[in-house]
């Protein structure tokens, strides 16, 4: 009885996270298609994608239009997300794979070493540019934890930084103060410069070089 009891509530978790993501989705269109946009380093991510493998990363709470940007400005390419097997995940799983050049992959929740084996392996066998929130999926916000690092120096990716600015925004009271573009703001989006790590450099110096490039506000 538990296990049908579990089951039920994974079936009724999935059917609210579909619900919620394609309401979400909805919204954001519509608000989004409103504002004035900027974009910033474009050419260099594309012509990076083009020819390496590269990790797209940004903070966690720049998340809820990262799959519209992606789709409006790199649709050229795949891409693949990877999200905590949890509530929050699932929510994040609807709302990616709802875009046609969007996928996710989930991650155990409390296995961060299987976890990173996973990235590793799906980075090394697939031509789709890894989308990382570094300080991910439970902070501390604005901390770039070992893991990118690691997988960085593994795989010999690129690494693209990416991150947006609205000139008015929601910002929700979670861990993260996920942040929401307001309808008709101007929103600034920037592509930085592609970081490559030749060479077997020591992990904290990565990891220090990753948390320099990615601004914290």
């Amino acid at each position: 009885m538990s296990l049908l009891a579990e089951a039920f509530r994974k079936g009724l978790s999935k059917v609210f996270a579909f619900l919620v993501a394609t309401i979400g989705k909805g919204f954001l269109k519509a608000s989004l298609f409103t504002c004035q946009w900027q974009v910033e380093g474009l050419s260099h991510f594309i012509e990076t994608a083009s020819k390496k493998k590269v990790i797209l990363m940004l903070w966690h709470n720049r998340l809820s239009i990262t799959s519209f940007i992606l789709s409006r400005y790199g649709s050229q390419f795949q891409y693949v997300a990877f999200v905590s097997n949890s509530r929050d995940g699932e929510l994040i799983h609807a709302l990616v794979n709802s875009y046609r050049k969007g996928k996710t992959i989930k991650v155990p929740h409390q296995s961060r070493h299987e976890a990173l084996r996973l990235l590793i392996r799906t980075i090394q066998n697939s031509s789709d540019v890894a989308v990382i929130t570094p300080d991910g999926p439970r902070g501390p916000k604005y901390e770039v934890k070992p893991g990118i690092a690691f997988a960085t120096l593994a795989t010999k990716a690129e690494v693209v930084p990416m991150s947006w600015q609205a000139s008015r925004y929601w910002q929700l009271k979670s861990w993260d103060r996920l942040k929401i573009p307001k309808p008709f703001s101007t929103i600034k989006v920037t592509f930085f410069t592609p970081l490559s790590f030749v060479g077997k450099p020591p992990l904290q110096e990565v990891q220090q070089k990753l948390q320099a490039a990615l601004p914290c506000d």
